[in-house]
């Protein structure tokens, strides 16, 4: 038989899994979603246990993806080892199953028929970018449970825009084209490059030329990285600064936005500069886990380290009336709620700003802190920020914003 070759960034694909996830991300023509076909044909020799093979919508998988892997079949000259149905692949000799399913089809979400069928270790999420809901994943990731096996989830995609939930639950702090183990995910990262022999000179030539005439493109398409891109990007202008940077000798205060099991804790020490109407946030705290003492402590420890007043001001997400209560009576902090009404308005007073900020988890908040997309119509926007995302930039909004207004300070719109 021909010999099928395969980058050896596939490797894995064929040894039984060693994390939870499996990320396969890659450029157009990197070849991935048939290493990662023929890889499951390969392993339903494993054992019993089935496959679930999802893709966001799926015409009849007669017609559109069994024959896709008919195709790895052959190649492997293993055909006759398997039973192919309408809606399903079955390994004679271990009886495991490859069971094709839609998330969406006509009659609406299919999550609750997918998390019941019977017997699955392995759910693979094919053109995984087209998922939009982060919600109808964890529900079937967290159905894949199968006591004393491997359990293992794949997304096979290539990359969008940093917006997406697969980028802020994967990927954020991860480089380009990392291939390896980070915790219990590992990544796959392929391009076309590694898969030369396998394409057609002329999609080589459009790759080539897109380099040349644009390269940021030419990254995200060919070289499978994440785009940054500014649409409904709400604060565009914030510019990230050194700690040194950082002005001492104006008054500051603090903003703090809860957290605790699932979500960060954040809070960001402020300062105002009035000549250059500038706004200067220093993250502190970024961290889940803190109880009311702990969060009480790194406050007071940061007001002793940059010489803060005692009676400055920590304005926190009025939510927890309890919390800023236990800041003031057991901690001897001057917590107050912050003002938490109009919150588009007060994104708005914020926008005409300058703004310096130290923090890494500032900065990677604010790259992708947008508005939602109108989902009648893509290319625009409503007036409510994407939740999820923006501990950091609820400590800086509750913080700031209900601070100068208090002190009647006029953003740069305001001035005019």
């Amino acid at each position: 038989m021909d010999r099928i070759s395969f980058s050896s960034k596939y490797k894995p694909l064929f040894m039984p899994p060693d994390t939870r996830y499996t990320i396969v991300s890659g450029g157009r023509g990197s070849g991935k979603s048939f290493a990662v076909n023929t890889s499951l044909c390969d392993r339903t020799y494993d054992d019993g246990y089935n496959t679930l093979f999802t893709r966001y919508t799926m015409t009849s998988a007669e017609i559109s993806i069994i024959p896709e892997f008919k195709d790895k079949l052959d190649l492997l000259r293993i055909t006759d080892a398997f039973k192919i149905r309408s809606t399903d692949i079955v390994n004679r000799v271990t009886g495991a199953r490859i069971i094709f399913r839609g998330l969406m089809t006509s009659s609406g979400n299919q999550t609750s028929k997918l998390k019941s069928i019977h017997n699955v270790k392995r759910w693979i999420l094919d053109e995984a970018q087209e998922l939009d809901s982060e919600d109808i994943f964890n529900s079937i990731d967290f159905s894949v449970r199968q006591k004393g096996a491997k359990n293992n989830i794949t997304l096979v995609l290539n990359p969008e825009d940093i917006h997406h939930w697969i980028y802020r639950k994967f990927f954020s702090g991860v480089d380009a084209g990392f291939n390896g183990v980070i915790d219990d995910v590992r990544y796959i990262s392929t391009t076309y490059l590694d898969n030369l022999s396998n394409l057609d000179s002329t999609f080589i030539a459009q790759a080539e030329k897109m380099k040349r005439l644009d390269y940021a493109k030419y990254c995200n398409v060919f070289l499978g990285h994440w785009s940054k891109q500014t649409e409904g990007i709400i604060y565009k202008n914030w510019e990230k600064i050194n700690d040194s940077e950082y002005p001492s000798g104006l008054p500051v205060w603090y903003g703090v936005d809860w957290g605790y099991a699932n979500d960060p804790t954040a809070v960001i020490r402020l300062c105002y500069d009035p000549m250059s109407k500038t706004i200067f946030a220093r993250q502190i705290c970024y961290d889940k886990g803190l109880l009311i003492g702990d969060i009480g402590r790194i406050i007071r420890r940061d007001m002793i380290a940059c010489g803060a007043s005692p009676d400055t001001y920590i304005y926190c997400d009025p939510a927890r009336p309890e919390h800023i209560a236990e800041l003031r009576i057991n901690h001897d902090l001057m917590a107050v709620p912050a003002v938490n009404k109009n919150k588009t308005g007060r994104i708005e007073f914020l926008k005409y700003f300058n703004v310096k900020y130290v923090g890494d988890d500032i900065g990677r908040e604010v790259d992708v802190y947008s508005w939602k997309p109108d989902p009648n119509d893509k290319s625009h926007f409503l007036n409510e920020p994407v939740d999820g995302n923006d501990h950091a930039m609820d400590a800086i909004n509750y913080g700031a914003v209900t601070h100068l207004r208090v002190l009647g300070v006029a953003n740069l719109i305001g001035e005019e």
